[in-house]
């Protein structure tokens, strides 16, 4: 995956919030939350994990089936590009309810191991908006994996500048308009939830943990319209 991210996005990544990495190490549990919008979202942050921090190796980014678990070619995206660490898949359909609680249980499982990684987007699906800056409602996932975690912490992280295209970010990566399509990623200080975690693992906890972990996300969206690119 770090080749095959540095092949698409090259020189064109531009990191924010570094500072809130360096206190974390290589046994540290840490559930990485981040805004969706392209495919490629976490093709660009887990190389940027993998080369610039303390941090384990090991990385997970559960994933919708419907393109990396149900086609061939995602199977071939999967293994080639990702070293098969799009995993653990989430089904569709009401049918498939017990498999994605085999999903979360793995997830929580895999978690008590040191140094484990996740990498999650609450929003569950791109938001396809125009607007870099909209999100959409949090799903109450990251919550349910917090709630039974409670030595993992988590780091927001908000990511712009990727489109939809593997074509398309080749063709701006190797082009002389490279500098004018920067991929900007912004890292946010670790996030504990003591006392949301203390009050039990109800929905409704899960829910606010997830959506506070959004409002993070948010926070950094807003500095990067505000100090990074100059929006008001």
């Amino acid at each position: 995956m770090v080749h095959f991210s540095w092949l698409m996005t090259g020189p064109r990544v531009r990191r924010w919030g570094m500072k809130h990495l360096n206190e974390l190490g290589p046994t540290d549990c840490i559930i990485f939350v981040s805004n969706h919008r392209s495919f490629f979202d976490f093709y660009v942050i887990g190389p940027v994990l993998y080369n610039h921090t303390k941090l384990s190796k090991r990385i997970l980014f559960p994933v919708r089936s419907k393109f990396f678990y149900d086609s061939a070619m995602g199977g071939i995206v999967n293994g080639l590009m990702s070293g098969f660490f799009m995993f653990p898949p989430i089904m569709r359909g009401k049918d498939k309810h017990a498999f994605n609680t085999y999903a979360l249980d793995r997830m929580i499982a895999e978690l008590e191991r040191p140094g484990m990684l996740l990498g999650i987007h609450p929003e569950g699906t791109r938001c396809k908006s125009a607007n870099p800056y909209e999100f959409l409602r949090p799903q109450p996932g990251v919550g349910a994996i917090l709630s039974k975690s409670p030595h993992t912490r988590v780091v927001p992280v908000f990511i712009t500048g990727l489109s939809n295209s593997m074509g398309t970010e080749f063709g701006r990566t190797w082009s002389k308009q490279r500098e004018q399509h920067p991929i900007d990623v912004i890292f946010g200080a670790p996030m504990a939830f003591e006392t949301l975690r203390a009050q039990g693992g109800r929905l409704s906890i899960q829910m606010q943990i997830a959506q506070q972990s959004m409002e993070a996300v948010s926070r950094l969206a807003d500095y990067h319209r505000r100090e990074i690119i100059g929006e008001e």
